[in-house]
């Protein structure tokens, strides 16, 4: 199989299993001081090694390379303004982390 620098050789999603976690489930602020989502999960890929945050909005979900996070504390804030999604609100967030979990036991149960 021949492989170009693009295309990774494997590639996985990392999840923790309380949340919100160390970073799973931790509310996601942009440069502009926009909540725009939670961390929903960790991708690691390889060769060439690759971690990107994927961050859940209103209605998208989005990479982001932690080379743009500026700092993590309570929150994850981003150097960047996350183009991508929409501001969510406190209530928002409760909501898409009820969701997290939900697609969490689904994928470790098998059922909702």
């Amino acid at each position: 199989m021949v492989q170009d620098d693009l295309t990774p050789g494997a590639e996985s999603e990392l999840y923790e299993l309380i949340i919100p976690g160390q970073l799973v489930g931790k509310v996601v602020v942009d440069s502009a001081a926009r909540m725009v989502g939670i961390i929903r999960s960790i991708r690691v890929s390889l060769p060439p090694l690759r971690v990107e945050l994927v961050i859940k909005g209103l209605e998208v979900e989005f990479p982001i390379d932690v080379s743009n996070v500026n700092a993590v504390g309570t929150v994850v804030q981003l150097k960047n303004v996350a183009k991508e999604a929409e501001t969510v609100e406190l209530r928002d967030v409760q909501r898409l982390r009820k969701e997290l979990i939900e697609e969490i036991r689904t994928a470790i149960c098998g059922r909702p």
